[in-house]
């Protein structure tokens, strides 16, 4: 194998223009679960983690599920979701977090924090993105371009994140600056080797988790800060790492939805103009079958506890398993003719862009409502809009992700 076919390769993605599913297509059809080796010149980004192990890539819908299912069999927590492989101090910290706890602790965790998320809170605040959204679009509609990344698809998100969880107005471009960065791990000139922009949020947190603890306000944080799982609260390392979670997660794959539905419409006229034959009853469709075309996140990691099989593999206690999102929205025995984008596709919704299993993505119903809201008011009032430049890919073996989009439009009048 080549560096080239090598999954820990930052460059694959963006050479590839998202991920590389001719791979992933040999790879199903003869070698479903795959065994990827290290590489002796990748370096990772991130202080005290080392990528010296490979890992089972698992290609195929069925298997995906399975593993993500199985938390006693198949752990978040033993190694983290993370494919590097840590030094015990960031271990720790990464099980910390919302998607590395133990079962029992990432249940209780998510009772705290899923009511904001549930549908009567979220109807209840859906007015206001519907808000923002508009004032987002009318920013750019009369100026015919923008830059559609950072100009449009960040925008709400970031607003979203920011409400919900209880980061004030003063901090939210700072949070959502060091999210990026944070992100961005992989391209030279912007890694974070020190791993400050992790910290900086860390210290974020912590300030305002004091203030909640203070004056408690109902917000996510508060909720987290003040609640208790176990009868005991939180420690801080708990709440620093559902913060830094968040604030990626919170804006990163809903924003390169955004931009991955304005690139697929562009490339397929057909199915645009027949989403604007009728936008409200197609709209909802066409965001799941963007999710399945081209989800934001790539992978999640899982860890063998003990001997067994996995779609006909064996693997060993202590093995890695890279959980391919965009290999299971592709699979053939799930979504017929898999690489045609297409927004009337029935079952587009069983998709796996937010995961499967107990660590599902808690956002996911809060991410469908922002995307309908900002994408509705594209598509109805400036209905032209189409890339107008080169488009730029983020390095990286985590986000399918476009970073930078030029778009032109009628301007409104």
């Amino acid at each position: 194998m080549s560096l080239a076919d090598n999954l820990i390769d930052p460059s694959l993605i963006p050479a590839c223009g998202g991920p590389p599913h001719e791979l992933f297509d040999a790879w199903r059809g003869s070698d479903p679960v795959h065994w990827n080796p290290p590489s002796e010149s990748y370096r990772t980004p991130m202080p005290h983690a080392s990528l010296d192990k490979g890992f089972w890539v698992l290609t195929r819908y069925q298997d995906v599920v399975d593993v993500s299912r199985n938390q006693e069999l198949f752990s978040s927590y033993e190694g983290s979701p993370v494919i590097w492989d840590w030094e015990p101090a960031q271990l720790e910290e990464q099980r910390a977090g919302l998607m590395g706890m133990k079962s029992a602790d990432h249940m209780a965790v998510k009772k705290l924090v899923m009511p904001p998320f549930a549908p009567g809170e979220l109807a209840a605040f859906r007015p206001e993105i519907d808000r923002v959204a508009g004032a987002i679009v009318d920013s750019v509609a009369g100026r015919g371009e923008c830059e559609f990344v950072f100009d449009v698809a960040s925008k709400l998100p970031v607003f979203t994140f920011c409400k919900l969880l209880g980061v004030p107005d003063r901090l939210r471009e700072t949070v959502f600056t060091l999210g990026n960065q944070t992100a961005d791990t992989e391209n030279p000139g912007h890694r974070d080797e020190s791993g400050s922009a992790f910290y900086a949020l860390f210290g974020i947190a912590q300030e305002l988790a004091a203030e909640k603890r203070a004056n408690p306000d109902g917000s996510m944080l508060s909720r987290l800060v003040n609640g208790e799982v176990d009868g005991e609260k939180l420690d801080d390392v708990n709440i620093q790492m559902f913060f830094v979670t968040l604030s990626i997660a919170g804006h990163e794959t809903t924003r390169s939805t955004a931009a991955h539905f304005v690139r697929l419409m562009h490339e397929h006229p057909d199915q645009y103009e027949l989403l604007s034959s009728d936008v409200d009853r197609h709209l909802p469709n066409a965001i799941e079958e963007v999710l399945r075309h081209s989800p934001p996140v790539v992978k999640f990691r899982r860890t063998v506890m003990e001997d067994t099989e996995v779609g006909g593999q064996r693997v060993a206690k202590g093995d890695k398993i890279y959980l391919s999102y965009p290999a299971a929205n592709r699979d053939p025995a799930v979504f017929p003719d898999p690489h045609r984008f297409d927004i009337t596709r029935e079952n587009a919704s069983r998709h796996l862009a937010f995961g499967s299993g107990p660590h599902f993505c808690l956002g996911a119903r809060l991410a469908r409502y922002q995307l309908q809201a900002l994408l509705g008011e594209i598509v109805t009032r400036i209905p032209d809009i189409r890339p107008a430049g080169p488009m730029e890919m983020l390095k990286s073996i985590w986000f399918n992700a476009i970073t930078r989009m030029p778009v032109a439009f009628t301007a409104e009048g």
